[in-house]
């Protein structure tokens, strides 16, 4: 029999070893898939992340490369002198705006305008024009006018009876001339093409501004992308499909960002096809992602299988240890530690689920031991263990406290009459002779009880209470039962001997 329940618990742990060996298999060809996954995905997002980077650095640079061109005419004595009585000489137009700045830098539109927005000179593709249609294009950059404004204000200090714009500190590493930041920039949708917008008001290099000339002029200038510019951009950021439209509009598939105020009613941005690399990399790695798959999946299956075995060794063994650390090795009963357990829970509980204690010891048992040995002792002792957890079955838990000492908790649900009926039951089971190499061994037993809470609430209180019932039982003559109302009522005892 012993051999095939170890037959049956060693197929079991073959199984298990199977089972966990498949499932770390899965779990090492799953886990992999999950990484490989998020590695294409990570790589996606990062490329996009990169490439929206890329686009929105490449989009500040030509900012501020038209900002730097405009300065050359917006940060310039010679302009500022030319604007002394707010108006324009035919040779500055021509030679400084149409022959320099528009067939150099290509502006659609350099215009000339106060803080109220009225325009002093326009300039189209060349071409000076009228005012008004100068101020109808100044309608889409009115806020950049006034943003442009205020910095210039914020940047004067009074000096020598005039004013002076605060000086930016030079930069060693930097390389372009620094500029007092007293333009606004932005890209706007201007007549139907994305183009670079900056306003700035016109200075002397100086920063000296005379007491008369407080208020200044500014100058507009208008740079559309043209279709080179966007090629141009394409080549160096290795990006493809580049344009301009509104958010409602970008092409299925595309990313992009934002290039303007996007509070605004339109708003723009610059869309393009990504290059995705993730698929790059899941082409690339997929092969040797299945090999290390597979020969990790049997390297862990080996490991788990190994340490399954370890791991149920110690189990078992630690469920054991468990086990008899609450248990008594030759009776199975609960030791003095388990016994200690259950009645701190009892006692806890005791003011709505009051218990009894019995104290049992038996009877002439030193004597057996000493006629036929610690064998014959040890047999009656798991002999009347199993006689009293069979008697006392579910209404309460049986202890062997060491020797021949056994203690009984009676739970809640069998009332003191009934308490007395299995004490009295106990003491016969104790009395029946106990087979041993063909003798029959003959003991008794004696009972002290003690019912919680009222001979106590602790166990210092109870526990010595049904001791001393037990050694009053032993005292008036043994295979008896003594409670510890006969020690707190001895009277009540003795009348009690008598009449019986």
């Amino acid at each position: 029999m012993a051999l095939g329940a170890k037959k049956r618990n060693s197929s079991r742990a073959v199984l298990g070893i199977h089972a966990a060996c498949t499932l770390v298999a899965f779990l090492i060809v799953a886990s992999l898939a999950f990484v490989l996954n998020r590695s294409v995905t990570e790589a996606d997002r990062f490329g996009l992340t990169a490439e929206r980077k890329l686009v929105e650095s490449e989009m500040q640079h030509q900012v501020d490369a038209v900002v730097q061109y405009q300065a050359e005419l917006s940060y310039w004595d010679k302009s500022f002198a030319q604007l002394a009585d707010r108006t324009f000489t035919d040779t500055f137009v021509k030679q400084e705006l149409t022959d320099w700045l528009w067939r150099d830098f290509g502006f659609s539109w350099m215009i000339f305008a106060d803080a109220s927005d009225r325009t002093l000179l326009a300039v189209e593709n060349g071409r000076k024009v009228d005012n008004e249609m100068g101020g109808r294009t100044l309608k889409w950059v009115e806020d950049l006018i006034e943003k442009a404004n205020d910095r210039y204000e914020a940047a004067l200090v009074a000096k020598g009876g005039g004013w002076a714009l605060q000086s930016i500190q030079s930069d060693k590493d930097a390389l372009v001339a620094p500029l007092p930041n007293i333009h606004a920039a932005d890209l706007r949708m201007i007549e139907g093409k994305m183009s670079i917008v900056v306003v700035q008001a016109v200075v002397p290099k100086t920063m000296g501004i005379p007491a008369g000339r407080r208020k200044p002029v500014f100058m507009i200038t208008i740079k559309p992308f043209s279709e080179r510019m966007i090629r141009d951009m394409e080549d160096r950021l290795g990006i493809s499909n580049l344009g301009f439209s509104p958010l409602r509009q970008v092409p299925k598939g595309s990313i992009h960002v934002a290039v303007s105020d996007c509070s605004q009613p339109a708003c723009m941005v610059a869309a393009w096809t990504p290059r995705a690399p993730g698929s790059f990399v899941r082409s690339e790695t997929l092969p040797s992602v299945i090999v290390i798959a597979m020969l990790a999946a049997l390297i862990m299956a080996f490991i788990a299988a190994r340490f399954g075995a370890v791991f149920s060794a110690l189990q078992n063994s630690e469920a054991e240890n468990r086990h008899l650390a609450k248990h008594d090795r030759l009776t199975g009963l609960l030791n003095r530690s388990g016994f200690d357990d259950v009645l701190h829970a009892s006692l806890a509980k005791v003011k709505d689920r009051p218990f009894s204690l019995l104290c049992l010891d038996l009877d002439k048992f030193k004597a057996v031991n000493d006629t036929y040995g610690h064998p014959a002792g040890d047999a009656v002792l798991k002999a009347l263990a199993v006689r009293f957890a069979d008697r006392v079955a579910d209404r309460g838990v049986v202890a062997r406290l060491g020797g021949d000492e056994f203690t009984i908790i009676v739970n809640h649900t069998v009332s003191r009459a009934d308490v007395m009926t299995l004490a009295n039951a106990l003491i016969i089971d104790a009395q029946v002779p106990v087979p041993f190499e063909g003798r029959l061994l003959r003991v008794g037993s004696s009972i002290g009880v003690a019912f919680a809470p009222e001979h106590g609430k602790i166990a210092r209180e109870i526990v010595p209470l049904a001791d001393q019932a037990l050694y009053l039982a032993k005292n008036r003559g043994r295979n008896r039962v003594q409670t510890a109302d006969d020690l707190i009522h001895p009277e009540r005892s003795a009348q009690t001997e008598q009449a019986a």
